[in-house]
């Protein structure tokens, strides 16, 4: 018998009505949210009480929002979208050729050698001075390739 190739499936999450397995705890956390904060109100709807419908809308939106977050998304978007709302952009890496400020950290430039460090056969002066002149290259090549994709971008129109 010929020996064919299997994709394992054990590593998939389990899917129920579209939510994954890790996120039923969410969801139930949710509807029991739901279920409990109207009860002190003891209000009906219909004669029906005010916690029976806020569960049922609970839980049905947060069946919905795990499906939204999770079906035709890449893994962890929420979690990206969330970071790019609170996060500042420069917490991150830059993009290249991306307008991004003067590369001023004092603790590259002023960096204090002592003979452990990679550098010991150099001075500390000789090493800023070194530093300083590779990030005034890098930022005027990346002026540079700003300059060249937006004439790109006006010829291409």
């Amino acid at each position: 018998m010929r020996v064919r190739p299997v994709r394992p499936n054990i590593y998939l999450p389990v899917v129920r009505f579209g939510v994954a397995d890790s996120d039923w705890f969410s969801v139930l956390l949710i509807s029991c949210a739901g279920y409990l904060v109207p009860v002190p109100l003891g209000l009906t709807v219909f004669y029906v009480p005010l916690q029976m419908w806020t569960w049922l809308l609970a839980t049905a939106g947060s069946i919905a929002f795990f499906n939204y977050i999770r079906i035709g998304r890449r893994p962890c978007w929420l979690n990206q979208k969330l970071k790019s709302l609170f996060l500042h952009h420069r917490q991150y890496r830059a993009i290249p050729n991306g307008k991004k400020g003067a590369f001023n950290r004092s603790w590259l430039i002023d960096r204090q050698t002592d003979d452990t460090s990679f550098g010991r056969n150099r001075s500390p002066a000789a090493s800023g001075a070194q530093t300083i002149s590779l990030l005034e290259q890098n930022d005027r090549f990346q002026e540079d390739c700003a300059e060249r994709w937006h004439t790109l971008l006006l010829m291409s129109r």
